[in-house]
């Protein structure tokens, strides 16, 4: 097998040959051809551009299209400084800052990753070898560093600082990425119920029997401020109506397609039928009892 180097030479070799094209195309540069096909194949990004493909011009002219930019100054924050850390493949990370780049000035930051994905059993057509290629969401956190948790929107489980109400921007922002890049869909695995609530608007679960339990959660626990549902969830407070069995969070993956065999069988009526199916099934209520032990044992 050639080592890294000589494969490097070879892709570049290969790069100087001209692109068959239509005659009005306009082919991308050469330079950024190559840190991509380098990005993929050699897993080393020395431009530190998104991917290989996005360097930060780029990726701010798209969150300006995504109506990123503009939510941002709505909010006090006309000019975030931009930056990108995608040497490692593993992790390419963005960053919007208020003036500042440091921590506690922080409004954006998303981690992702690109990668074959396969079910862990079968679900609905796909078996355990079907493969995805998704861009995964490592990480996602939207902050206002000059706010704080007003009364009646208390910290949920997780937060450091008040959020932007500017999901819908970002997953434009994303969603771009994920369009140019010719991916299956975006992938991520809440780790919190109220993650999940706030993704479900454009994400729906893999799996539908995932899914329409995560629906009886939502349906149930509707009359329940979020802050305190999330936080009993967490605790392990969550219960079966009928036989009073804990129910723990299932961390699972919530996708969100625009195309291909995956898009339909998420939008198919045999996903849907499943889903409903769980969802009848179940009957949560949270044991507050068992709630205010915790609280009272700091447990959690």
């Amino acid at each position: 097998m050639p080592d890294r180097n000589t494969l490097r030479y070879n892709l570049r070799r290969f790069l100087r040959f001209s692109l068959l094209s239509a005659e009005d195309a306009r082919p991308a540069p050469s330079e950024t051809i190559e840190s991509e096909v380098m990005f993929e194949l050699t897993k080393e990004n020395p431009t530190n551009c998104l991917f290989g493909r996005y360097d930060e011009r780029k990726v701010r002219a798209i969150a300006e299209k995504a109506g990123l930019i503009r939510g941002l100054a709505r909010l006090g924050y006309p000019d975030p400084i931009l930056t990108l850390s995608c040497a490692d493949p593993s992790e390419q990370r963005i960053c919007f800052y208020a003036g500042e780049q440091v921590r506690e000035r922080l409004l954006l930051e998303a981690r992702l990753q690109l990668t074959n994905f396969r079910p862990k059993r079968a679900i609905g057509p796909f078996t355990e070898n079907t493969s995805f290629r998704m861009l995964v969401m490592l990480w996602l956190v939207l902050s206002d560093p000059d706010k704080d948790f007003p009364v009646d929107r208390p910290r949920l489980p997780g937060q450091q600082r008040p959020g932007l109400g500017l999901l819908d921007e970002t997953f434009h922002l994303l969603r771009t990425f994920a369009r140019d890049l010719s991916v299956d869909g975006m992938l991520d695995v809440p780790e919190h119920y109220h993650t999940a609530l706030f993704y479900s608007r454009s994400f729906r679960y893999l799996d539908p029997d995932v899914e329409g339990r995560f629906q009886a959660i939502a349906r149930d626990l509707a009359g329940v401020p979020l802050a305190l549902a999330s936080d009993a969830i967490r605790k392990g407070c969550l219960v079966d109506r009928a036989t009073l069995a804990p129910l723990a969070w299932q961390a699972s993956e919530q996708v969100m397609t625009e195309r291909g065999p995956l898009h339909r069988f998420l939008h198919s009526q045999a996903y849907r039928d499943a889903r409903d199916k769980a969802q009848s099934a179940l009957r949560v209520i949270v044991n507050w009892d068992l709630y205010r032990t915790k609280l009272a044992l700091g447990e959690g």
